[in-house]
């Protein structure tokens, strides 16, 4: 059985590789003639704009290992450009390198959406920060092809290879 102090290295390697790739994303959205463009997409009327779910997705990486220690995250400031969003992305990978150890026996208040929760360190890094890293990245992917650019699921995990 693994002691969840062992996750901790595998936990913060994971973020820093995802966030690794956002960074090369916003690089090529950075030299992009239409960069503005890009990042005001939306996939749907009525959700985020394409550059605040980048936004949303790097700051929950920093959520994922700051919060529960209480360190200080990175705010999003708004309004946004490429240039911005490269300097958030450079807060929050030194807030998740510079993070102490996550003491899982913590517990968490926070909200989501309008759900008031209170969840062990462990539940809400695995079940709540990490995953909503995820899901808004990929939807600041989606919302880039969206917008004509051409990135793949290799631009996205760095694992895969299309070309």
């Amino acid at each position: 059985m693994t002691n969840t102090h062992d996750l901790v290295p595998f936990l913060k390697n994971a973020i820093v590789h995802y966030l690794d790739r956002s960074g090369r994303l916003l690089d090529i959205i950075i030299r992009h003639p239409k960069a503005a463009d890009l990042l005001a997409t939306k996939l749907a009327p009525d959700g985020f704009d394409t550059g605040f779910h980048l936004a949303v997705g790097m700051q929950f990486a920093a959520r994922a290992v700051c919060f529960p220690v209480g360190a200080p995250v990175p705010e999003i400031v708004e309004p946004y450009g490429a240039e911005s969003l490269k300097a958030l992305h450079q807060d929050v990978l030194a807030a998740v390198q510079n993070a102490p150890p996550i003491d899982w026996s913590h517990e968490i208040t926070h909200t989501a959406g309008r759900a008031s929760l209170l969840q062990s360190a462990a539940d809400y890094v695995i079940r709540f920060a990490y995953p909503n890293m995820l899901f808004h990245l990929s939807q600041a992917y989606a919302g880039l092809r969206l917008a004509g650019m051409d990135i793949s699921k290799e631009d996205f995990d760095g694992l895969h290879k299309y070309r």
